[in-house]
């Protein structure tokens, strides 16, 4: 692919506020910065996700092939569950992922009645060293393209803010690293207005949200020196 076309197209890898809950009316927020730039964008959003479906999705769809690279995770990857519990990738997808997802909700279940958390400890889905290893990897793929690191939205669950602002720092801190990534952040603006920007499961972008997102990833690139 020559430099040229790859300049017309981005790609946004995410969770599920990458994707769009399906209640959603509007565009999600990388479509929005797509459109305010006049790029392509193919959107690799997908429920869910964390940053193990990344390095899937990144191998099939390489961000060195496109000039802007939008990474939106934290959400999942910051979830606790019992230790040892069982990982399926949503990514790529087969029959026997779907099941073996089913067996290992009905696990997890079972294992919230006999408090597993409590018995074997406590751990995130992703373990944070593993999160910004799984990214970090990715960036280093697509030196030339230029990535935005999105953090991840503030949850109406206040009990899993203080995980995702931790893996959150974290994600800055990896951008201040790395010379081809900037990071966004909209948390203060979400925070501030969260009944009109989360949906009433709290987990959720509304319109308002996507929006909110979209003019956080626009000025974060400004101030990168990215037109």
């Amino acid at each position: 692919m020559g430099l040229s076309e790859a300049a017309k197209r981005c790609l946004a890898f995410g969770d599920c506020n990458t994707e769009g809950f399906r209640t959603l009316e509007g565009p999600v927020w990388a479509r929005r910065v797509a459109d305010s730039l006049g790029l392509e964008l193919r959107n690799c959003g997908h429920t869910m996700s964390t940053t193990r479906e990344l390095l899937q999705y990144a191998a099939a769809f390489p961000p060195s092939e496109y000039a802007l690279v939008f990474v939106q995770y934290g959400l999942v990857d910051s979830w606790l569950t019992f230790r040892g519990a069982p990982y399926v990738l949503y990514y790529p997808d087969n029959p026997r992922r779907k099941l073996a997802r089913k067996l290992v909700k009905k696990l997890k279940k079972w294992a919230r009645s006999w408090q597993l958390q409590k018995r074997l400890g406590a751990v995130e889905q992703v373990p944070l060293e593993e999160y910004i290893e799984n990214v970090r990897t990715v960036l280093k793929s697509a030196p030339g393209s230029q990535f935005v690191l999105v953090a991840t939205a503030p949850n109406r669950d206040i009990s899993r803010n203080p995980r995702i602002l931790r893996y959150n720092a974290a994600l800055a801190k990896l951008a201040s690293e790395e010379p081809n990534a900037v990071y966004a952040d909209a948390w203060d603006d979400l925070w501030s207005n969260l009944d009109a920007c989360l949906m009433d499961d709290g987990t959720h972008l509304t319109p308002q949200g996507h929006r909110v997102v979209a003019d956080c990833v626009r000025e974060a690139l400004k101030l990168g020196g990215v037109p």
